[in-house]
């Protein structure tokens, strides 16, 4: 392989990487500016649930969110660190790719500069022993004669393009030296940054160190008064159970309409044509579902939760929680009917959405936008989320039920995992 040819796809190595570390340097700074942004939000909440009594159960779980951002931003800093690394590196080859070319262009200007001596000492030899004139016209024929002028007149180009290469060489060098201590301000520059990072790290590991120790006072609070927060938790459970029943009866009743109406139309099936279509599309569209909401974080998942801190009880979710931010209006996930809209008791209002023989839930609305009986599209807002007053949450409840059978909504939602 030739020099050019090892130059050239250096220089595209270079190129291509510098690229991708910038765009990985961008993504990196978005998520941190992200991440930072949770912390803040948290603490505001967590600043106004200190100020009320007996919330030591909302504070841990806003101490617990906010050590896994905190954790976040370390590994966020960690991957910066590294990709600080590469970019060192790619700068200090680049430096050392410069000198290089500035070695062999100081070679070639002494080369250069010899030559053009040789051809001038040359010329003034040539000048004092021959006369230009006599030169020429001792020139034995016309060939003869014109041979010896264009003799003359190519040494002349030659000298001349001699010169125009010493100063083309001159330009590349004062280039390429610019562009090294360009490079080599550049690599002050990422050095220094990578030690205020490297500070930065030190500093957020104290903080996640300090937050730990504030949990445990949080925790420690909780076991004082355990049976005050399990009558608490308990509480909660019975009113999550009294949802269950309430969305469970109101599904049933939905199942029963569609059976009567295929019954009533002779379809010999629990579902009409149409429905059943519906529910297929619905299955065929498990884990590419969109999230009900197009800004929000899942702040509880599905299933069965065991409190670690206060034993003996445990909290069933048939869905998935939201937060996200206040006035965010809610969206349903896919194509279907609006089957009913109703009242959760402490929870706000809710919609009923029918995808053949699936439906969805979305609770925690404060006002809603969709009448039953209403086809809805996928991604189409069906009402604002409300904020509550006492934590200034904003928190969304979303089941998907197969039937009667509540589904784990992460499995159906893109990307939840």
């Amino acid at each position: 392989m030739s020099n050019q040819i090892r130059i050239f796809l250096l220089f595209v190595f270079i190129i291509s990487s510098v690229s991708l570390f910038s765009q990985s340097k961008t993504q990196l700074q978005k998520e941190k500016e992200k991440i930072e942004n949770n912390i803040k939000e948290i603490n505001k909440k967590l600043n106004k649930e200190k100020k009320k009594k007996n919330s030591a159960l909302s504070q841990l779980k806003l101490s617990n969110r906010k050590i896994n951002q905190q954790k976040k931003l370390l590994v966020n800093l960690e991957n910066t660190i590294n990709s600080k690394n590469i970019s060192i590196k790619l700068i200090e080859r680049s430096i050392k790719k410069s000198q290089i070319e500035i070695i062999q262009k100081e070679k070639e200007i002494i080369f250069s500069k010899e030559v053009y001596s040789k051809l001038i000492y040359q010329t003034y030899i040539w000048k004092n022993t021959y006369n230009e004139s006599y030169f020429l016209i001792s020139s034995s024929d016309l060939n003869q004669l014109y041979k010896r002028k264009q003799y003359l007149k190519q040494l002349t180009i030659h000298r001349l393009n001699q010169i125009k290469k010493i100063e083309r060489i001159k330009n590349e060098l004062i280039g390429t030296n610019e562009e090294l201590t360009r490079q080599k301000r550049d690599l002050i520059s990422e050095k220094n940054a990578k030690e205020q990072l490297f500070v930065e790290q030190t500093n957020q590991k104290k903080i996640l160190e300090i937050e730990k120790q504030q949990k445990e006072k949080i925790v420690s609070k909780i076991k004082k008064d355990e049976q005050f927060y399990r009558d608490q938790l308990n509480q909660q459970k019975k009113q999550a159970q009294e949802i269950e029943k309430q969305i469970k009866s109101i599904i049933e009743e939905e199942i029963r309409k569609a059976r009567e109406e295929a019954e009533k139309n002779n379809f010999g099936l629990p579902l009409t044509p149409e429905a059943l279509e519906l529910s297929t599309k619905f299955e065929l569209n498990k884990g590419k579902l969109p999230w009900p909401l197009s800004k929000a974080k899942i702040t509880e998942r599905y299933g069965i939760h065991k409190n670690k801190h206060v034993s003996g009880v445990e909290t069933k979710n048939n869905g998935i929680d939201f937060e996200t931010d206040e006035g965010q209006s809610a969206r349903v996930v896919f194509d279907g009917k609006v089957s009913r809209i109703f009242y959760i008791k402490g929870k706000g209002k809710a919609v009923l959405v029918s995808h053949g023989g699936y439906f969805t839930v979305y609770s925690g609305l404060k006002d809603v936008v969709v009448t039953t009986g209403e086809k809805v599209i996928s991604k189409q807002n069906i009402g604002t989320v409300i904020t509550t007053e006492s934590s200034g949450g904003t928190e969304l409840h979303f089941e998907i039920w197969k039937g009667k059978e509540p589904q784990n909504p992460v499995k159906w939602l893109y990307k939840a995992k």
